[in-house]
């Protein structure tokens, strides 16, 4: 485990964001993190806070699901927010504030896991299992924030011990993206042999931890270990693809479902809010656009769930629960364990009949037919697969990271190099001068 010291701002941070849950119990102003965090309950109470600071509208409440594909080329910018304007038309400012919502409040949420696994080891009330549990669980968490950051900011500071003071000693530098990316897998592995595996119901288990790496790998290139991590969740047994798309999304945690974000009318988002259109009692902030309205088959099943139309108006409608905001936000589940096979079969230049044959998985479920055979060259099938991740995992925050690794992007987008991560927020190098800007920001 990379080692780095205490950061001010991730002091500050947690000192704010501590205050927006009964749930966050570290550190307040009256309760401090080694009283919160002495017994097995303030653990636990601990680890709920850190799977609640994910949840908000800067993380996965709205933004996380949405600046992706809207940076990409699957939603138009049709709200009044110029921070959302900046990101709709790829021309991000260091000082955008919703940029920066996304860096503070993912660190905040680090630091708050970074709390739990130093007091764990202290608290002698703890069993064994509940100590596995409890350490597996942050570390998924620790391990899909960083995931995140690296993401979209490429170099990222290292943080693995809390932050308390603010000093010299807290200015920590970036660290390269490999290492990071090293960092998040070392985490993740440990977690899936912490935890057990199944369902978890919004709590990290062994098969979120290796869904994730599933992920990660595929995007570092280490495609043999991203083949391993995906057969293992589709052949496991524990989920199935719901022969309705819609089922995934309007009913919660589904027999696809791997890792879902539990939402109630109490801890609700701002998912349909955001879709809906006024008439619908919504903002429509974004709009799907055309050509990914155009890019659906005929006969897809799955562009109702995706679009809806009201008036001529385009709206997404994967989550619909617009009075209460307690759609489950789905983060990990099996139909991208098919499509992440299937592109690690075709990295590895497998049989391309196994690479259609998991594509035709999720495309059979949406009610199309199996691919052509004649979809056999490499370049075809990664257009397939393109193609068919852009429909399936639609408004769930993966596309422009789709394009990017497949290395379209900067065409696709009419995108410059150094537009592909964003930049790093400039009030954070403004207290922190060992931060160093991406190139082209």
């Amino acid at each position: 485990m990379i080692k780095t010291r205490t950061m001010a701002w991730v002091a500050a941070a947690a000192v704010l964001a501590a205050c927006d849950s009964p749930l966050d119990t570290n550190p307040t102003a009256s309760i401090d993190a080694e009283t919160a965090l002495s017994t097995p309950r303030g653990i636990e109470l601990g680890l709920n806070g850190a799977y609640r600071s994910i949840q908000g509208g800067s993380l996965y409440g709205v933004n996380l699901m949405v600046y992706p594909d809207m940076y990409a080329d699957n939603l138009d910018f049709t709200g009044t927010f110029q921070t959302d304007r900046e990101v709709a038309q790829r021309v991000i400012n260091p000082t955008n504030g919703s940029v920066l919502n996304i860096w503070s409040n993912l660190y905040s949420g680090i630091n708050r896991t970074n709390n739990i696994l130093e007091a764990i080891p202290n608290v002698s009330a703890l069993s064994s299992s509940q100590e596995a549990r409890y350490r597996g669980e942050a570390l998924f968490l620790r391990g899909l924030m960083y995931s995140l950051l690296v993401s979209y900011f490429g170099d990222v500071p290292i943080v693995s011990e809390p932050a308390r003071g603010v000093g010299e000693e807290s200015l920590v530098a970036r660290s390269p993206a490999s290492e990071v990316y090293d960092t998040i897998i070392a985490n993740l592995e440990e977690s899936a042999t912490l935890l057990a595996p199944g369902r978890g119901m919004g709590r990290a288990t062994a098969d979120a931890a290796n869904a994730l790496l599933a992920r990660v790998y595929l995007e570092t290139g280490a495609y043999t270990q991203a083949w391993d991590k995906a057969t293992l969740l589709i052949g496991s047994g524990t989920y199935t693809l719901p022969d309705d798309y819609a089922t995934v999304f309007r009913t919660a945690n589904s027999a696809e479902s791997i890792f879902e974000l539990q939402y109630s009318i109490n801890n609700s988002n701002s998912q349909a809010f955001w879709f809906y259109t006024a008439d619908l009692g919504g903002r429509w902030g974004y709009s799907p656009t055309e050509d990914l309205y155009n890019a659906h088959e005929a006969g897809d099943e799955r562009l109702p769930v995706n679009i809806g139309i009201d008036g001529g108006d385009r709206y997404g409608n994967k989550y619909e629960r617009i009075e209460n905001g307690d759609d489950n936000i789905v983060v990990l589940r099996l139909a991208e364990m098919y499509l992440i096979r299937a592109e690690a079969n075709a990295r590895l230049n497998a049989n391309p009949a196994l690479v259609r044959a998991d594509i035709n998985e999720v495309r059979n479920r949406a009610g199309l037919a199996d691919l052509p055979v004649t979809v056999d060259t490499q370049a075809e099938l990664f257009d397939a697969i393109l193609q068919e991740r852009r429909i399936e995992l639609a408004f769930e925050g993966l596309r422009f990271f789709d394009l990017r690794r497949l290395g379209v992007a900067e065409a696709m987008l009419d995108l410059t190099a150094a537009r592909l991560v964003w930049p790093i927020p400039q009030s954070e190098r403004d207290v922190n001068p060992s931060l160093t800007q991406n190139t082209g920001y």
